[in-house]
C-alpha cells in the first residue's frame, strides 16, 4: 500500500464497518503501539472478536494478513497516533500559539505556487457561476470565500448540506468553476459533488492536502498540508492555512480584475452605507 494509505483507508471505511470491525478499528487507532506487538489471538481477545474477523478486517483494508497490517502500522505510527487527542501537546502549543502558527504557516504557504494562484483566478474570471464545496469544519473557510466573492459581484453558490450541494453541482456546465475545500484526505460527500460537476464540464480547483483524493480530482491544486496537528481533525492550524490561501486568491483576483471589481465594490459599499443610515 502507498504512504499514508493505512490511515486514509481506515478513516474512509470507518462509518461503514460492522460492529466487530468498528471495535477493531477503534482499538487500533487508540493503541497502535500495543497492536504492533500483538498476535491475532491477542487482538481478538482485547476487542471481543474472533480471529477470523481480524483476518477479514485486514483484507478489507487491502492487506494480505495481520502481519502486513502491523508493518504498515509501524511505518505510519506517527500519523495514526495523530488521530488521538494529545492533551500534553495542546498544553505546549497553547503557551505560544502565535509562534507555533507562524512557524508552521511559512513552509506550507511557500509551497503554494503563484502560477497556480493566477490560473485559479483566470478560471474564476472566465466563469459564469462559482460553486464552493466544503462541509463540516471546512465550511468556515467555504463561507469566508463565499462572502468575499459575493461582495464583488460573483454568482456564487455555497451549501453546507451535501444533498443540496449534489443537486447544485449537477446543474454545472463548462462555465462553472468549482472550488472544493477539504482538510481530510477523503470525503465521500465532497467527492460525489465534484464528480457531478466534472461530468457536467466544470473546472475544479482544490484547496486540500496534496496526497488526498480531492487533490487527484482537481484540475488546479492549492495544497494545504499541515504536518503538525493541534486537534485530530486539524481544526486549528489547517483553518489558518485555508483562510490564508483564500485571502491570497482573493487579493490576486482583485488585482487581475480591478476594472471589473472596482464598480462592484463601490456598489457593495453603497449598500453598507445605506444600511448604516437606517
Amino acid at each position: 500500500m502507498s504512504k499514508h494509505s493505512f490511515f486514509q483507508e481506515l478513516k474512509d471505511i470507518l462509518p461503514y464497518l460492522k460492529p466487530a470491525q468498528t471495535r477493531l478499528a477503534n482499538y487500533i487507532m487508540k493503541r497502535p503501539r500495543k497492536v504492533i506487538n500483538m498476535s491475532i489471538k491477542d487482538l481478538a481477545g482485547k476487542t471481543d472478536t474472533a480471529a477470523s474477523t481480524v483476518v477479514d478486517f485486514c483484507k478489507k483494508l487491502g492487506f494480505s494478513g495481520f502481519k502486513s497490517l502491523k508493518i504498515s502500522l509501524a511505518q505510519e505510527l506517527e500519523l495514526v497516533e495523530s488521530m488521538s487527542l494529545d492533551l500534553e501537546k495542546i498544553s505546549r502549543i497553547s503557551k505560544n500559539l502565535f509562534s507555533f502558527t507562524v512557524d508552521n504557516l511559512k513552509p506550507v504557504l511557500s509551497s503554494v505556487s503563484a502560477d497556480d494562484i493566477q490560473k485559479c483566478c483566470e478560471s474564476l474570471l472566465k466563469s459564469d457561476v462559482v460553486e464552493i464545496m466544503a462541509f463540516g469544519f471546512d465550511g468556515v473557510a467555504g463561507y469566508d470565500l463565499f462572502l468575499k466573492l459575493k461582495h464583488i459581484g460573483f454568482q456564487v453558490n455555497f451549501f453546507d448540506n451535501p444533498y443540496l450541494q449534489n443537486i447544485s453541482a449537477s446543474y454545472a456546465d463548462s462555465k462553472t468553476c468549482v472550488i472544493a475545500i477539504s482538510s481530510s484526505h477523503s470525503s465521500r460527500d465532497l467527492l460525489d459533488s465534484i464528480s457531478y460537476a466534472r461530468n457536467a464540464g466544470a473546472n475544479i480547483i482544490g484547496i486540500a492536502p496534496p496526497d488526498s483524493s480531492i487533490a487527484k480530482e482537481s484540475d488546479i491544486l492549492l495544497p494545504t498540508y499541515a504536518r503538525t496537528r493541534v486537534l485530530p481533525e486539524g481544526g486549528i492550524l489547517t483553518r489558518y492555512i485555508q483562510l490564508f490561501i483564500i485571502d491570497m486568491l482573493f487579493l490576486k483576483l482583485l488585482e487581475m480584475g480591478k476594472d471589473r471589481f472596482q464598480k462592484a465594490y463601490k456598489d457593495f459599499e453603497g449598500i453598507l452605507n445605506y444600511r448604516r443610515r437606517r
